[in-house]
């Protein structure tokens, strides 16, 4: 019985080995962290409410609304220049408090793809302080990608500001 079971679990195993693709590396156009002297929880609670971007955008965004489509949930923001953007909420993971974002509309002409992170942090060595670390991942041209790139950490230093408003 006890060789049964081993040659299952070899077998099994060489077949999920045999299946699974290789990893890739992905770096990050950029990388941000964002120190905020307040608890990880308090902070979450205000990125992972969805419309309370406007209040933390630091004045970036006049307007915003969250509709659902056939399951995926987007997110239209209208920018304080006029400027409008549409966005796939890929994720809000409560246990970790990670929340992703990728853009869906307009992404400028020559890139394919583009995704937001922020990632919600305690800092054991800095009491009552805690870490929004931020990422953007982006494919296509270089020169394309580094336009959104500018654009996106523009973004996000507001949203930095705003949330150290509100939250410090």
């Amino acid at each position: 019985m006890k060789k049964y079971l081993l040659w299952i679990l070899v077998c099994w195993s060489g077949t999920a080995t045999a299946q699974m693709a290789a990893a890739q590396k992905v770096t990050p156009e950029y990388l941000h962290e964002t120190r905020i002297k307040n608890h990880p929880p308090e902070i979450w609670q205000v990125i992972r409410d969805l419309p309370k971007v406007k209040d933390y955008a630091n004045g970036l965004i006049s307007e915003v609304n969250i509709r659902t489509e056939r399951g995926t949930q987007y997110r239209d923001l209208v920018f304080a220049d006029g400027r409008k953007r549409t966005d796939e909420i890929q994720q809000v993971h409560e246990s970790y408090k990670f929340f992703v974002f990728q853009i869906s509309s307009p992404l400028p002409a020559g890139v394919t793809k583009a995704i937001v992170t922020a990632l919600v942090e305690s800092l054991p060595e800095s009491k009552g302080t805690s870490v929004v670390r931020w990422s953007i991942i982006m494919d296509g041209e270089k020169a394309a990608k580094k336009v959104l790139t500018d654009t996106l950490t523009a973004e996000i230093a507001q949203y930095e500001a705003g949330l150290k408003k509100l939250l410090e």
